[in-house]
């Protein structure tokens, strides 16, 4: 027979065991998060980018722009606007937050004003010398992160997708490798 402390012993290994077999599959989940390589986009990619990602939202997005007003402004063009009339109508409980550096009087701004699943808010902080601009769905299945300056219309671009991981791991580990983001996001849209 095992003594009290060979069952401890026993038991203490078996847990230990369990533990690690655990924090193993949690990181390596890790693994299946795909980040694209870096891009140069133009005003069709960044169209074509942002109803893609509104597309496979499924409860939320998010996005931090400039959201300022210049010739070939996402936030002017017609499809960008009609696309988020289509999700809206399509999924009543979507929620759509955007934090913009400006508050220029820009399409996107006018059509959505009232849109009780869309808030949109102006940056109080000094936004304009942020250069990351981000759109997240979902609490962190997929992003698409962009670098430019003020009014510049070309943009470098990658995208992070967290969409190959089950459903169970996916919010958790995007909320994690997007942290920054997030946490920026909720920080000065709630500032706002």
């Amino acid at each position: 027979m095992l003594s009290v402390l060979g069952w401890v012993a026993v038991v203490s290994f078996a847990a230990s065991t369990v533990f690690i077999v655990w924090m193993l599959h949690r990181t390596f989940q890790y693994m299946y998060v795909q980040v694209f390589p870096i891009q140069i986009n133009d005003e069709d990619s960044v169209v074509s980018n942002f109803i893609e990602l509104l597309d496979e939202a499924r409860t939320s997005m998010i996005l931090y722009d400039d959201g300022n007003d210049m010739d070939g402004s996402v936030y002017n063009d017609s499809r960008v606007i009609d696309a988020v009339h289509r999700k809206l109508r399509s999924n009543p409980d979507f929620g759509l937050q955007c934090l913009f550096n400006s508050d220029d009087d820009v399409k996107f701004r006018k059509e959505f004003a009232h849109e009780p699943q869309v808030d949109i808010r102006t940056r109080s902080d000094v936004g304009r010398e942020r250069k990351t601009h981000y759109k997240i769905i979902d609490g962190g299945s997929k992003a698409l992160l962009s670098r430019h300056e003020w009014g510049s219309r070309q943009r470098k671009y990658k995208i992070v997708d967290c969409t190959n991981l089950s459903k169970r791991h996916r919010r958790r580990v995007g909320g994690i490798v997007l942290r920054k983001h997030i946490e920026d996001f909720t920080t000065a849209f709630n500032a706002a």
